[in-house]
């Protein structure tokens, strides 16, 4: 889009000239034309549904694809989410099924309403039906259950069946009202999808139109406009009902003819009526239609409603505003004057919590879209734009510092020219800070500037400027602080701050599924490995330098074996199998990195290197496989401390290549479960680590109880390694437990350990140790805190930035084929994947027939993160065979995904969910062109844990797809879940898919 800077200046001049209470606060929001306002209030927050007209479409008509969403908490500044549902939704609209307009148009006015915990929409479909889709949270996604529309062809006309309206009494009973040009009703029953048919006509309720009960229509309706026969209205009555309760009386607000439409209400005794006239709240305004939204919200009733009142505007783009609606003792109605205004606040804004980019009082010339970080971003941004939020509440002390996350096109670090002005009160208004904007390279990035003399509550203002007529950059979210900056500090990429101000570190310490880990520090490098069973490369090493921020440093293998288990040949396959725990010691300059594998042919595996970044590992392996070992050097000597409740002592040879003929090979404890007493029998006592501390011997075991699945930490000492030793129980919270000992430079001393955390994984914490006679203490008060006395840095949500990765697919020359990110389930086929058949892009090939995901080779995965994630693919697909299947996959035994299959030469998106145990297609939608976008997410917080699906035509407006689909951790894989990319062929080989891109983030935007 290109602007006018002229003009833009000229606007500027008129407007700061003017006071900032005389800014037009109403629309409520400028970034889009919304309609048809459907409020509502939960927990303290007032949600706005609302349909959404397009910018583009047939000329004089409407344009109306999706449903979208925005909230506030103050009624001025109002947080904007974008298309939260779509007629895509309803996949009986689909014009091949239907024969109606299918989902290019038609999707009017709804209204959204909780339940029980869940959220209900009911939208009319193109005036032929209205739909009800259900979602667990406002923001979906949202499902379709009946797979039908719940109302209609009850009366024959076209438009009968809009705007729906929705209404729960004091004694619970549902309401759900609609029509034009009649007004209808139904009893829902209590699972809001189903009415009662005892009543009425088969359940429909058909009210009496009568000049008493909607006054009389003025001029008289001659015409009619009801298809296909045409129907005289009798009353003024014409669309858009809105049940509402004051008090003990009911009130029927609508939209009263002829066009254009004003606003009028009734009131009965009952939400069926009978009705009784009041009056016109609202005269007719600059659209031809109008649409009433009634809510209470902290004291006060509002109206919502429509205008054409942004630029360009009209009966076909309409905007909601909003104003105070006012009630006369007797219970009338006082006419609403509409304001430019808008309401008063209600609140003050906190600046220094984060708040959205797309929280907007205000704006000009800005649009919004779904970011790549998660959530929205604010986009469109051009030279004289701005953005205002009012009532910020910057406090006495005031703000000394901002940051801002921005995505720039140019290269990382690179001047651009474009900066944001802060001013306070108006557009012109006090400058408390600039901000340029350096390059980003298209990434997210946090950038800070000084603030100087923000106290007090103020209107903000942000003044994009730049260089005219091209986009300036992306804002995804700011935060003021109270903190100055380093001197050297204004201006430049956020950088952490000092330790005495910076976060806290938190437990888990990552989010993901990182279990059987083992860690050594190295000078002040902490280095740790862990478990990734059947996956290649494997046994993974990661390093970090505070113990909290850990990133991917190097696999000690690439291949653990190679048999017709790990190739998933003839039925056979390795799930579960592959390297259990493992260990990590350095000795005489060498890093040893060792696992076992009982199921690959029953073997103890070591590996070596000097260089844990760089390698080359070099391995050696030898019977028998020792059951979660700890390797351990000691006095020139080498030993295997294993086994599993009856612990072994084992030397190895010098070169490590086996059991040294005639060495030590004996049980150091009989039985780790006898400290249970007569509670044994439950998980048996394995996971040895052993360290020594000052001399001493601490053997670091985990083991559970008979009669209570209670993971708990075991530690025996000794004063020779041979022992004896005696133990203790140090730990049982949570079922936190599994791993040993590890100290800082400074003498600080910490435990690492895992927790069985559901389907994301077994997922590790950190635990302050301190000492008492000798004996460990893990935690404080036998509990493990969930904050820690170290920096958080770049911890983030899930603390798992530094071991998943967003992948363009892009190469510089020398630069390894997959970041360290990556892991193919089981072994790849290298034959049939490449990034240079076509740059930028992964291709897969496929060269045999498999029959179900679980079976094919080249699945290429990364971890899900908790609480939240997601990841999104671009796929192109015009290379696909008949019988071929392709996508996106939340990965387990009980796995989900969204993609394409092709059959009888028609492609289908698809959405798959086996958490049944077998796999079943929930959804298919045929897809006409040759790529698509993908997106899954991993919701593991609160329960129950759930992947949803979606797909894009753009990259922008995501339309969800089937149904959530159930995770849950199975002992068959034994890991958490993975988000895979996967290419597969049932029919014929030879079939090809390009994957343009993988991104992954944590969900809503946060810092993962």
């Amino acid at each position: 889009m290109t602007k006018s800077t002229r003009s833009a200046a000229a606007l500027l001049s008129v407007l700061a000239t003017l006071p900032a209470a005389s800014f037009a606060l109403n629309p409520v929001i400028q970034t889009m034309n919304t309609a048809d306002p459907a409020p509502m209030v939960h927990k303290g927050t007032l949600y706005l549904f609302s349909s959404h007209d397009e910018d583009a479409g047939e000329k004089n008509n409407f344009n109306m694809k999706n449903w979208v969403l925005a909230t506030t908490t103050d009624m001025v500044n109002w947080t904007q989410y974008g298309v939260v549902a779509s007629l895509r939704d309803f996949p009986w609209a689909a014009k091949e099924k239907s024969g109606w307009d299918g989902f290019d148009n038609g999707a009017w006015a709804p209204q959204v309403i909780e339940r029980d915990g869940k959220w209900y929409l009911y939208g009319p479909v193109q005036g032929r039906g209205i739909g009800v889709l259900v979602a667990n949270n406002p923001l979906g996604p949202y499902t379709d259950p009946l797979k039908k529309p719940l109302i209609a062809g009850h009366a024959g006309g076209l438009y009968d069946s809009i705007d729906p309206t929705l209404y729960i009494d004091d004694q619970g009973q549902a309401y759900l009202a609609w029509g034009n040009p009649n007004l209808w009703s139904v009893k829902l029953n209590k699972d809001m999808i189903s009415y009662d048919t005892s009543v009425g006509d088969k359940g429909i309720i058909r009210h009496p139109m009568t000049v008493k009960a909607l006054a009389e229509r003025n001029p008289p309706d001659k015409e009619g406009t009801t298809l296909p026969k045409s129907a005289l209205r009798g009353t003024s009555y014409e669309e858009g009902p809105w049940l509402y309760k004051r008090k003990n009386l009911n009130y029927l607000f609508f939209a009263g003819g002829p066009i254009p439409e004003h606003l009028a209400y009734s009131t009965g005794p009952t939400p069926e009526g009978p009705w009784t006239y009041g009056g016109v709240v609202m005269p007719p305004q600059s659209a031809f239609t109008n649409h009433p939204g009634v809510v209470d919200y902290k004291g006060k009733t509002y109206l919502f409603y429509h205008n054409g009142a942004l630029p360009g505007g009209d009966g076909f783009k309409r905007s909601v505003a909003v104003d105070e609606l006012k009630f006369k003792p007797d219970g009338s109605v006082q006419m609403v004057q509409p304001t430019k205004e808008g309401p008063a606040p209600l609140a003050t804004l906190d600046p220094y919590k984060r708040v959205e980019a797309e929280t907007i009082a205000w704006s000009s010339g800005v649009k919004i879209e779904p970011s790549s970080a998660g959530g929205q971003n604010v986009r469109d941004i051009h030279d004289g734009d701005h953005i205002q939020v009012r009532n910020v509440d910057f406090g006495a002390a005031g703000a000394r510092a901002f940051k801002a996350s921005l995505s720039s096109t140019a290269k990382a670090k690179q001047a651009t020219g474009a900066k944001i002005e802060i001013r306070l009160d108006k557009l012109d208004g006090q400058l408390i800070g600039t901000l340029p904007i350096a390059g980003t390279g298209g990434e997210w990035q946090l950038q800070s500037t000084r603030i100087s003399a923000a106290a007090g509550v103020h209107d903000l203002f942000f003044m994009f400027r730049g260089a005219a007529g091209e986009e300036l950059f992306k804002f995804d979210y700011w935060q003021f602080s109270q903190s100055a900056l380093p001197a050297d500090g204004a201006s430049v990429a956020s950088r952490p701050l000092p330790a005495a101000q910076a976060n806290r570190a938190h437990n888990p310490l990552i989010w993901a599924d990182v279990p059987d880990i083992a860690v050594i520090r190295v000078g002040k490098t902490y280095y740790m490995s862990s478990t990734t069973m059947h996956m290649s490369p494997g046994l993974p090493i990661m390093k970090s330098t505070d113990l909290v921020n850990w990133s991917m440093a190097s696999y000690a293998y690439q291949t653990l074996a190679d048999d017709e288990a790990f190739r998933l040949e003839n039925g056979n396959n390795a799930y579960g199998a592959g390297s259990w725990a493992s260990s990590l010691r350095y000795h005489d300059g060498v890093f040893h990195a060792s696992t076992f594998a009982p199921t690959a042919g029953g073997r103890t595996h070591i590996y070596t290197t000097r260089d844990p970044e760089r390698g080359p590992w070099k391995e050696t392996n030898f019977a028998p496989a020792m059951h979660d070992h700890s390797l351990f050097f000691d006095d020139g000597r080498a030993y295997m401390v294993w086994g599993c409740n009856r612990i072994m002592l084992t030397e190895l040879k010098p070169d490590l290549s086996g059991i040294k003929p005639g060495g030590v090979n004996k049980p150091i404890i009989e039985q780790v479960n006898a400290l249970f007493g007569a509670d044994q029998g439950g998980l048996c006592g394995e996971g040895s680590q052993l360290s020594k501390i000052n001399g001493r011997y601490y053997l670091f075991n985990i083991a559970s109880p008979k009669t209570r699945w209670a993971r708990s930490v075991i530690v025996h000492r000794a004063d020779a390694i041979d022992g004896p030793y005696e133990g203790r129980i140090m730990l049982d919270d949570r079922g936190i437990a599994q791993g040993g000992l590890v100290d800082t430079p400074e003498g600080k001393w910490y435990a690492y350990l895992f927790r069985d955390n559901g389907a994301v994984g077994r997922i590790p914490y950190l635990v302050p140790v301190t000492w008492k006679d000798g004996w460990p203490v893990l935690g404080q008060d036998g509990e493990v805190p969930m904050t820690l006395d170290i920096p958080a840095g770049a911890q983030g949500a899930s603390g798992a930035s530094g071991i998943v990765a967003s992948d363009e697919f892009d190469r510089l020359p020398g630069a390894p084929a997959l970041p360290l990110a990556w892991q193919w389930n089981h072994n790849p086929e290298p034959r049939n994947w490449s990034l240079t058949t076509r740059p930028g892009y992964m291709s897969f090939v496929t060269s045999r027939i498999d029959s179900s995901l679980l079976e094919a080779r080249n699945t290429l995965t990364q971890r899900t993160f908790g609480p939240d994630s997601f990841a999104t693919t671009s796929i192109d697909v015009s290379g696909m065979k008949d019988g071929d299947w392709a996508g996106l996959s939340a990965f387990q035994k009980e796995y989900g995904f969204v993609g394409v299959k092709m059959s009888g030469g028609a492609k289908s998106l698809v959405m798959v969910s086996a958490d049944s145990g077998q796999a079943e297609e929930i959804a298919s939608i045929p897809l006409s062109g040759n790529s698509v976008h993908l997106k899954a997410e991993t919701e593991f917080q609160p329960a129950p844990e759930v992947a949803r699906f979606s797909y894009s035509l753009d990259g922008k407006s995501w339309i969800s797809i089937g149904r959530p689909s159930r995770l849950a951790y199975t002992f068959p894989h034994f890991m958490g879940y993975r988000y895979a990319l996967f290419f597969y062929s049932t029919k014929s080989a030879g079939g090809r898919v390009d994957f343009d891109n993988y991104r992954t983030g944590q969900s809503g935007g946060s810092k993962y």
